[in-house]
């Protein structure tokens, strides 16, 4: 037989092959199919359990980090329970949470977050897979945070500088809790700059040579207060003794205040309680042992005298208030462990009396400066802060008279501060 009629009766072999492969075929193109629609999937399960790790992580001193999670994954669209999804917090259940999975695995402060759920099949269920289960899981925990000073206030003018303040916050950022207009006035040759400016509501600046460097970003979320975990210090208020003014304050005396000292009434090994304090008054020389300082009272720093401590937290309770003179030089760090680690200044949630903080120009803090119920006012009169190294918690701020300060925290806020916020490490 010739090559022509070789050809002529294999002429229907490639039909037959082509109806043979054509399930192989249409099984690739439908895996093909699903698998894309499956990775879609995936991308979302994924930006679910990321916002929900974040959302849990941001609990973790307050110990509500389930529901939080829980709550983060439900806004996503994905609830626990229901349509085949499983959204798992592990280990649930425990005070501290840690990993069951990957490098952070047993590891306590690691929040790690499974989104799970059953997917159907189109073209894969002529293979008789009917459905799939697709998962995304990530970790979080508490680092070190980018913002250093908060003002909490949810209405009005939550941030006010005018007759040439400056604020000036390099590398950190500034949020404001205010849903208001005007959350931010910035007027008469005032400045703010910072590495960032967070609003929930809008801001508003002079036109008088003042500005708020970057623009401030508008719309935000509101924040927790980042310090609402923080419990106060046990302290018996039967025990507060009297101020040691009136025991020394004949004008020219030097004595020594706090934890272990005379006329101080110690409510433990490093906890005293005084019903006020005065600190330079009389031209008085003091010095403070390290330890936490309850103050029922006021607290003044007299103008024009140097003062210093280290290692000290102090705690106004009550109907108590702080008053820094203008022109008083201070030099004082907060802890660097213990349960009040790098808080300075801690003013009780329930005490709402203004604070106000003048100061001298090489006057230094260290610590974070707490106020969260009270309105802060930083200078009345032309007064420099040379350096506040620790954010600033407070209701509202204010900052008046030409005073500057200079927030050097950024550098000085690491993953032990107090002060932290989420962030994915899975």
């Amino acid at each position: 037989m010739g090559l022509i009629g070789r050809l002529w009766g294999e002429r229907g072999q490639a039909l037959v092959l082509a109806a043979l492969c054509m399930p192989l075929l249409l099984g690739f193109m439908g895996f093909a199919l699903d698998v894309g629609m499956l990775s879609i999937d995936k991308r979302k399960l994924q930006a679910a359990a990321d916002s929900a790790a974040m959302a849990g992580a941001a609990e973790l001193n307050y110990g509500d980090y389930a529901s939080a999670a829980e709550a983060a994954a439900v806004l996503n669209g994905f609830t626990n329970g229901s349509n085949g999804i499983t959204v798992s917090v592990n280990p649930s259940g425990t005070t501290v949470p840690s990993p069951l999975y990957g490098a952070y695995k047993g590891q306590s402060g690691y929040l790690e977050v499974i989104v799970s759920q059953s997917e159907p099949t189109y073209f894969m269920k002529i293979f008789h897979w009917n459905s799939m289960t697709v998962a995304a899981r990530a970790v979080a925990a508490l680092g070190s945070t980018q913002n250093c000073i908060y003002a909490l206030a949810s209405s009005g003018t939550s941030i006010t500088l005018n007759n040439n303040a400056q604020l000036t916050a390099p590398g950190c950022g500034i949020v404001v809790n205010s849903s208001s207009s005007s959350a931010i006035s910035v007027s008469g040759s005032a400045n703010v700059t910072a590495g960032s400016v967070s609003v929930v509501g809008g801001s508003y600046t002079d036109n008088s040579g003042s500005k708020i460097s970057p623009a401030a970003m508008t719309g935000i979320t509101a924040v927790n207060d980042p310090l609402g975990f923080l419990e106060p210090p046990s302290y018996s208020a039967s025990d507060c003794g009297s101020d040691p003014l009136t025991h020394y304050g004949n004008g020219g005396s030097s004595y020594i205040v706090g934890p272990g000292a005379a006329y101080s009434t110690t409510q433990n090994s490093n906890t005293v309680c005084y019903s006020s304090l005065s600190l330079g008054v009389n031209n008085d020389t003091v010095t403070l042992n390290p330890g936490v300082y309850v103050i029922t009272g006021a607290l003044t720093f007299a103008s024009g005298k140097t003062l210093g401590g280290d290692g000290v937290t102090f705690y106004l309770c009550g109907n108590a208030s702080v008053n820094i003179g203008n022109g008083a030089m201070l030099n004082f760090t907060a802890p660097t462990s213990g349960s009040y680690n790098g808080v300075l200044f801690y003013q009780d949630r329930a005490d709402t009396q203004p604070a106000s903080i003048q100061g001298g120009a090489n006057s230094t803090l260290t610590g974070i400066l707490y106020f969260p119920s009270a309105a802060l006012t930083i200078g009345n009169g032309s007064c420099t802060m040379a350096s506040i190294s620790a954010p600033i918690v407070a209701n509202t701020i204010t900052m008046v008279g030409g005073s500057t300060l200079q927030d050097n925290s950024y550098s000085n806020v690491n993953s032990s501060s107090l002060l932290s916020s989420p962030k994915l490490v899975e």
